[in-house]
C-alpha cells in the first residue's frame, strides 16, 4: 500500500485552471453596470474633503502630486444626482486644476500649458512609467524642473512632453504612493522610468479591528507586516509573521507552523496566545484556519493604547487581519480580475538517527547480555507463570535460558545472529515518507461602482512525515460590499473551511534496532505484544480463543487501522453601515461561527489491539480449557464529536472628521455581546463493527457488574465494559461596552484614550469585581514637523510616543462558586452516581489585569532610505490566577485565587533601509531586535520538595523573584561510599548549596532551594530577525534570518535503561562507559543496584547537561522571476511569476553537541522544505 507520487503537468494545470475560472466567471460576471449619480453639498470646504467624498460615492481614485496641486484650497459645490463629469467640472472650476478620467482614476494636474513655441532646440520626449512590478502607472506626473512644463501618463503609463532644453533638462516623475524619481535627460528622446513603492505612504493606516487610523494619528505601539512578506506563498499565514516584527516571539512544530507570544508571558494558567481578529471580529479559530491568499494586511497591536479596546482578551497582544476586497470600479463599468497561485513543497525524509538517537545493535545486545543478571534486573524477571509480554527478542531468549527452556550457549548463539541486523532502512521504507504540500488557489474579484465581490477557492493536500498521515483541506471564502444607498452600505463575509485528516500512523515503533519488520521474503515478522508468546505456547489453548493469533507486527498494525478526523469551520460576518452625516456613521454588525470536529477511529481484526482485547476479555476456565467469549469478534469503532457555536453582536458609532484644517477628531463607541456554547459528545466503543456492511456486535453476556452480573477476564479478574454516551455543555457569555477617541492638532500633537468594561458569567456576580474597567491613554508628537526642524532636510519623520493603560485576560481554570463534576452514569458495582470536586470556588474571582507603559520613537531619514523605531515598555500583570497554599483543615491544601503578579520589561528596536541603485536594481533590508526580562513578582507558593522545581516542572517550578521559565537543575556531587571499606557501596549523589550530598535512593530532602539550582531561562530573552531583498531586473531575491539568544536547554543525557523487557540504550552510551564517576553519572558500580529504576528522577536533570540554547536559523530564501508581459500577454495572462522558496535549510547552533534546542535529540527535528510554484493574473 504505497502512495502514488503526484504528477503535475502544464497541460493539466492549464485545463483545470481555465475550467474553474470560466465556470466562475459565468456564474459571477455581472451583466450590467448601473450608473451612479453624485450628490454633494459643500460650502467653503477644503478640496481634499470634497474629492474624498467623490471617491466614496463613485469609486474613482484621484491621483495627483501634492507639491503641484493645492488640495487644501476651499471650494463650494452642490450636486443633486448629477453625472461625475458634471460634478468634476463644478468642483474644479476656478481652482487652476485640470482633470482627466483615465479608466478607474481621475488624474489631476496644474492648469499649465504643456506646449510651447517650438524652436530649434525643442524635443518631444516620450516614455513609459511603471511600478516596481512592471505595471503601468496611470496619472503619474512628469515635470520639467527648468520651465515647469508638465504632462501626465495615460492608461498604459505612456506620456509625451515637449522639452526646449533637452541637453540640460531635469525631469521629476512623481505618483501617489511611489518614491519620486529625478532624471537628467541628457538629450534623450525617450525616458522610461520604473518607480518604487514609498513604504511610508503604503503603510499609512493602522487597523485596530474597531477602527482604521492614519499612521500619524496612532499613539500606540503596533507593527504592520509588509505586503511583500504577506504575498509570499504559504499554507499558514502565521509563517508570514515570523521575523516580521520585533517583540513577537515564536516557537514552531516540526513543520514550521508557529505559536506566538507578544512581549513575554503575562499569565500563569490562562491562554497566553495573542487574540486573533479577522475583519473586525475576534475569532475562535486559529491563524492556520485562514486562507493565506486572502490576507490583505496584518497589524500587530502590542501596548495598552493599541490593544486595550479589546479589553479582557488583549493582555497578550492582538493580531488584526484584514482580508482582501475588490476595488470600486468607475461609474458605468465593471471589472473582473482572476488570480491563480499554486505550489508544491517537499521535505527530505525524517532524520532517523537524530530522532531515535539509539546505540548500535551490537551495543544494545551487549548491554542486555552483560547486565541481565545485574542491577535491578532480578526484580523484574518474568516467572514461569507470568504472561507479561512486550519484551525484546534478546531478553526473551535470556529469560528462556534462565528458566531452563534453552541452554545459555544456544541462547547466546541465537543472539549473536542479531548483532549485525539494523532495522533503520526498513523503518524508513515502511514508516517514513517525504512530507509534502500541494496547494492551488483561485481568487476572483468582480467590481462595479456599487458592489465589490471577492471569491476565493483553495485546495491543499498535505502529507506528513509518517506514511498514512495526511490532511486534505478545502476552503471557500466570499466577501461582498454593496452600496445599497448613498447613506447605507452592506458588508457580507463568509468562510467555509473543511479539513479531512488521516492519522493512522502513530509514529515509529519502539523496537530494538536489531528487530526487523519483515524477513527476506517480505513477510511480516511476528513479535510479542502485551502477552508473552512463550507463556502462550506452553500454557494457553490459543485455538479455543476468538483469535488464535496473539502476535503483532507494527507495519501490519498501521495498515489495519483507519484513524480519521474531520474539522469544519463556517464563519459568517455581516453588517450595515449607516452614513448619517459627513464623518459620522453607525455600524450594526454580527458574526456567527460554527466549529465542528469529528473523530472516526476504526481498528480492524488485522490489529493487535482488536485481537488481544477480544481474547483477554474472554473467560478461561484453566481446568477444562473452556473459553467463553465476552466480546463479539470484528473491528472496533471509536467516535467522538464536538460542536462550538459563537455569536457576536456589535453596535458601534464612528466619528472621523477634520475642522478648520487643524483639528482632527476620531472616535468610536459601542457595545458587544458574545455567546459561546461548546458541546462535546463521547460515544462508547463499538465492538464487532464492520466498516463495509456497517454491522455491529452485541455483548454476549452483558457489560459486567457485581454478583450474578460479574464477568471475568481470561485471568479471572472482574471486568466491565463501557456502554453509555458522555456529554458536556459549556456556555461562556460576555458583555462589553467600549469607547475610543483621539484628537490631533495641526497634524503634530495627538492625544488618545480608550475605555472598555467587560462582564462575564465566568466572573463573580459581585458588581464590584464583575465589571472591570480596562483603559488607556496615549500621546504622540510629530517632532519632525516642527518649524525648528525644517532645516534638517535629511530627516523625513520623527515621532515621539507614550502610552499607559490596562489590558485584561480571562482564566477559565476556576470558578467563583464551588462546582462538582458528576459521573455520567451510575457505578456498575454500587448502582449509584458519584462526583468529584471540579472547583472549590473563589467568591472574589475577577479579571486578570495587565498594566502597560510604553514610550517609543519612530523615525525616517534620507527620503526613507533609513527608517525605524525604538520602544521601551513595562508590562506588569496583576490579579493573576495562581494556586495558594491553604491549611488542610480548609478541606483542600490549595486553591486558585487572584494572587499572582508577573512583570515583563523590554526594549524593541527596528531599523530598515531601501536603496534604489537604479530603476532596475533596488535593495531593501531590515534588522529587528527585542529583549524581554520576565519576573514573577508575587506568588503565594513555596515548593515543599526540590523535585517539584526540578522534576515536576510547570506550575510547580514557579518561584517568586525568578523568571517563570526558569530551568531548575540538580548539581552532581560525584560518588560516595555508603558501604564499608571492605564491602563498598559507591553511589552517585546530588550536592546541595550547603555541601551535603544525597544519593539517588530516594527523593532529595530538606529545603527545596538548597538542592535546586537556577540554570537560566528556557525562553530566549533576546530575539533578532534580519531580512533582506534584492530586486534585480525581473528577479526578486529575499532572505530571512532569525535568531534567539540568552537562554538554556538540557542536552540529551544517557538514559540508563534498566533490564525489565526492552532496554534500548541511547546514542550517549559511549559517553558514559569510561567516564569519570565524579564528573558524570556512571553506570551502577555495584552489581545489585536495586534502585536503578529510580535513577530516572535524576540523570536527566543534572546541571552539567545545561547548554546554550542560542541559535540562528535561515528561516527562508525566496527567489522569484517575473516573466515579461510580452511573453505572457498572448496567453491572456497579465502577469506571471514563477518562484522557488526554501524554508529552514540551515541552522547554526551555539552548543558543541549540534542539538537543536527547540527540538532536542531523541525527538523529531524541524523539517526543512523546498517549494516551487507559480502566480498569475488574468
Amino acid at each position: 500500500m504505497m502512495n502514488k507520487p503526484k504528477k503535475l503537468t502544464a497541460c493539466f494545470l492549464l485545463k483545470s485552471m481555465y475550467s474553474v475560472i470560466l465556470l466562475l466567471l459565468l456564474l459571477l460576471l455581472p451583466t450590467t453596470a448601473k450608473a451612479q449619480d453624485i450628490r454633494l453639498n459643500f460650502q467653503n470646504t477644503p478640496l481634499i474633503t470634497v474629492i474624498n467624498e467623490i471617491h466614496n460615492q463613485s469609486g474613482y481614485k484621484f491621483v495627483y502630486n501634492n507639491s503641484l496641486i493645492d488640495i487644501q484650497q476651499r471650494v463650494s459645490v452642490q450636486s443633486e444626482g448629477e453625472k461625475i463629469e458634471i460634478v468634476l467640472g463644478k468642483t474644479f472650476a476656478g481652482t487652476g486644476i485640470v482633470w482627466e478620467i483615465i479608466d478607474k482614476q481621475i488624474a489631476l494636474s496644474p492648469a499649465i500649458s504643456t506646449t510651447v513655441q517650438q524652436d530649434d532646440r525643442a524635443l518631444i520626449v516620450r516614455g513609459r512609467i511603471t511600478d516596481q512590478d512592471g505595471e503601468p502607472l496611470v496619472g503619474a506626473a512628469v515635470q520639467n524642473l527648468s520651465d515647469k512644463t508638465y504632462a501626465t501618463t495615460d492608461f498604459d503609463g505612456n506620456y509625451a512632453i515637449e522639452i526646449r532644453n533637452p541637453a540640460t533638462a531635469i525631469l521629476e516623475i512623481s505618483s501617489f504612493s511611489m518614491q519620486t524619481v529625478t532624471e537628467r535627460l541628457n538629450g534623450r528622446a525617450r525616458l522610461d522610468v520604473q518607480m518604487n513603492f514609498d513604504r511610508v505612504l503604503l503603510d499609512e493606516v493602522v487597523v485596530t479591528g474597531y477602527q482604521t487610523l492614519s499612521k500619524e494619528r496612532a499613539t500606540g505601539s503596533y507593527d504592520i507586516v509588509a505586503k511583500a512578506q504577506l504575498g509570499k506563498a504559504s499554507s499558514n499565514i502565521a509563517t508570514r509573521l515570523v521575523g516580521a516584527a520585533p517583540g513577537i516571539a515564536y516557537t514552531t512544530d516540526i513543520y514550521g507552523n508557529p505559536r506566538f507570544s507578544i512581549r513575554g508571558t503575562s499569565t500563569f494558567s490562562s491562554n497566553a496566545a495573542p487574540l486573533v481578529v479577522v475583519d473586525g471580529f475576534a475569532v475562535s479559530s486559529s491563524l492556520s484556519d485562514l486562507n493565506p491568499n486572502d490576507v490583505e494586511s496584518v497589524t500587530i497591536l502590542k501596548d495598552a493604547a493599541a490593544a486595550s479596546i479589546w479589553g479582557a482578551r488583549s493582555a497578550n497582544g492582538v493580531i488584526v487581519i484584514t482580508t482582501k476586497n475588490a476595488q470600486k470600479a468607475p461609474e458605468g463599468r465593471a471589472s473582473v480580475t482572476v488570480d491563480y497561485s499554486g505550489f508544491y513543497k517537499i521535505s527530505p525524509k525524517l532524520n532517523l538517527d537524530y530522532t531515535l538517537s539509539r546505540a548500535s545493535s551490537n551495543d544494545v545486545i551487549d548491554y542486555e547480555v552483560n547486565n541481565f543478571n545485574r542491577w535491578d534486573a532480578p526484580l523484574w524477571y518474568p516467572a514461569e507463570s507470568s504472561y507479561s509480554g512486550g519484551k525484546s527478542v534478546v531478553y526473551d531468549l535470556l529469560n528462556e535460558a534462565r528458566l531452563g527452556h534453552i541452554s545459555q550457549s544456544d541462547a547466546l548463539s541465537i543472539i549473536d545472529t542479531y548483532r549485525k541486523l539494523d532495522n533503520s532502512s526498513q523503518l524508513r521504507k515502511y514508516f517514513l515518507q517525504n512530507a509534502s504540500t500541494f496547494q492551488q488557489n483561485v481568487n476572483i474579484s468582480i467590481a462595479t461602482a456599487r458592489s465589490q465581490t471577492n471569491l476565493s477557492l483553495l485546495y491543499e493536500d498535505q502529507d506528513k512525515i509518517y506514511k498514512r498521515n495526511m490532511d486534505k483541506k478545502y476552503m471557500v471564502s466570499f466577501r461582498n460590499r454593496t452600496t445599497l444607498f448613498k447613506w447605507l452600505d452592506l458588508h457580507v463575509n463568509g468562510t467555509y473551511n473543511h479539513t479531512n485528516s488521516n492519522n493512522s500512523n502513530s509514529g515509529l515503533p519502539g523496537l530494538s534496532p536489531y528487530e526487523m519488520l519483515v524477513d527476506s521474503n517480505g513477510d511480516y515478522i511476528r513479535y510479542s505484544g502485551g502477552i508473552s508468546l512463550n507463556y502462550l505456547k506452553r500454557h494457553v489453548p490459543t485455538e479455543n480463543f476468538p483469535y488464535s493469533d496473539w502476535t503483532m507486527n507494527p507495519v501490519e498494525d498501521m495498515y489495519g487501522r483507519e484513524l480519521t478526523s474531520s474539522n469544519t469551520l463556517a464563519r459568517l460576518q455581516t453588517g450595515l453601515t449607516f452614513k448619517i452625516i459627513e464623518g459620522l456613521s453607525l455600524d450594526a454588525k454580527a458574526q456567527y461561527e460554527m466549529i465542528q470536529g469529528r473523530t472516526h477511529n476504526y481498528y480492524t481484526e488485522q490489529t493487535y489491539l482488536v485481537r488481544s482485547t477480544v481474547n483477554t476479555a474472554s473467560s478461561w476456565d484453566k481446568t477444562s480449557n473452556k473459553v467463553t467469549f465476552n466480546l463479539p469478534t470484528g473491528g472496533f469503532l471509536d467516535q467522538s464529536t464536538y460542536l462550538m457555536n459563537v455569536l457576536t453582536l456589535r453596535g458601534q458609532i464612528n466619528f472621523n472628521r477634520s475642522f478648520a484644517d487643524k483639528h482632527d477628531v476620531a472616535a468610536v463607541a459601542g457595545f458587544e455581546t458574545i455567546d459561546n456554547v461548546y458541546q462535546s459528545f463521547g460515544h462508547p466503543r463499538t465492538y464487532g463493527y464492520d466498516d463495509k456492511s456497517l454491522s455491529v456486535g452485541t455483548f454476549p453476556n452483558g457489560v459486567g457488574g457485581s454478583g450474578t452480573r460479574r464477568i471475568d477476564n481470561w485471568q479471572g479478574s472482574s471486568q466491565t465494559f463501557a456502554y453509555t454516551n458522555s456529554f458536556s455543555y459549556t456556555t461562556d457569555r460576555y458583555f462589553s461596552a467600549f469607547a475610543n477617541a483621539s484628537y490631533t492638532y495641526n497634524g503634530k500633537y495627538t492625544l488618545s484614550g480608550s475605555f472598555r468594561t467587560d462582564a462575564s458569567n465566568l466572573i463573580t456576580d459581585d458588581p464590584k469585581y464583575r465589571y472591570a474597567p480596562f483603559w488607556s491613554v496615549g500621546g504622540s508628537w510629530q517632532l519632525g514637523k516642527e518649524d525648528f526642524m525644517q532645516d534638517i532636510t535629511w530627516l523625513d519623520l520623527l515621532t515621539l510616543r507614550a502610552t499607559f493603560g490596562y489590558n485584561g485576560n480571562v482564566d477559565k481554570s476556576t470558578t467563583f462558586k464551588p462546582l462538582i463534576n458528576p459521573s455520567a452514569n451510575p457505578s456498575v458495582l454500587t448502582n449509584e452516581y458519584t462526583a468529584t470536586m471540579a472547583s472549590y470556588g473563589n467568591p472574589t474571582l475577577r479579571w486578570e489585569r495587565t498594566r502597560t507603559f510604553d514610550i517609543g520613537v519612530d523615525f525616517s531619514a534620507l527620503n526613507n532610505r533609513l527608517n525605524g523605531k525604538i520602544d521601551i515598555y513595562q508590562k506588569h500583570s496583576l490579579d493573576l490566577i495562581a494556586s495558594v497554599s491553604l491549611p488542610a483543615v480548609q478541606g483542600t491544601s490549595s486553591m486558585k485565587m487572584n494572587s499572582g503578579e508577573i512583570d515583563n520589561f523590554g526594549i524593541e528596536f527596528e531599523i530598515g533601509s531601501t536603496i534604489p541603485v537604479n530603476r532596475d536594481i533596488v535593495w531593501e533590508g531590515s534588522l529587528m531586535f527585542a529583549w524581554n526580562r520576565n519576573r514573577i513578582t508575587s506568588l503565594d507558593y513555596y515548593p515543599s520538595y526540590a523535585y517539584q522545581l526540578v522534576y515536576s516542572g510547570g506550575s510547580y517550578a514557579w518561584m517568586e523573584g525568578y523568571d517563570m521559565n526558569t530551568m531548575w537543575s540538580y548539581k552532581y556531587g560525584g560518588i560516595v561510599n555508603r558501604g564499608t571499606e571492605s564491602v563498598p557501596d559507591w553511589q552517585p549523589t546530588l550536592i546541595g548549596k550547603d555541601g551535603v550530598q544525597q544519593t539517588f535512593a530516594s527523593w532529595p530532602s530538606g529545603d527545596a532551594m538548597n538542592i535546586s539550582y537556577d540554570m537560566g531561562t528556557t525562553v530566549a530573552p533576546v530575539n533578532i530577525a534580519f531580512s533582506t531583498s534584492l530586486k534585480i531586473y525581473d528577479f526578486d531575491v529575499s532572505l530571512i534570518l532569525t535568531g534567539k539568544f540568552g537562554h538554556v536547554f538540557r542536552r540529551e543525557s544517557f538514559n540508563y535503561p534498566g533490564l525489565s523487557g526492552r532496554s534500548i540504550p541511547n546514542a550517549k552510551y559511549s559517553e558514559i562507559i569510561d567516564c569519570n564517576p565524579d564528573e558524570r553519572i556512571h553506570l551502577p558500580l555495584k552489581d545489585n543496584e536495586t534502585r536503578l529504576y529510580f535513577w530516572d528522577r535524576f540523570w536527566g536533570y543534572m546541571s552539567y547537561l545545561t547548554e546554550s540554547a542560542s541559535f540562528i536559523r535561515v528561516q527562508e530564501i525566496d527567489v522569484a522571476y517575473n516573466l515579461p508581459k510580452s511573453a505572457t500577454s498572448w496567453l491572456g495572462i497579465n502577469s506571471l511569476k514563477v518562484f522557488f522558496q526554501a524554508n529552514n535549510p540551515l541552522n547554526i547552533y551555539f552548543n558543541k553537541w549540534h542539538e537543536d534546542p527547540e527540538f532536542p535529540r531523541g525527538s523529531a527535528p524541524l523539517q526543512s522544505a523546498y517549494m516551487f510554484g507559480i502566480k498569475c493574473n488574468f
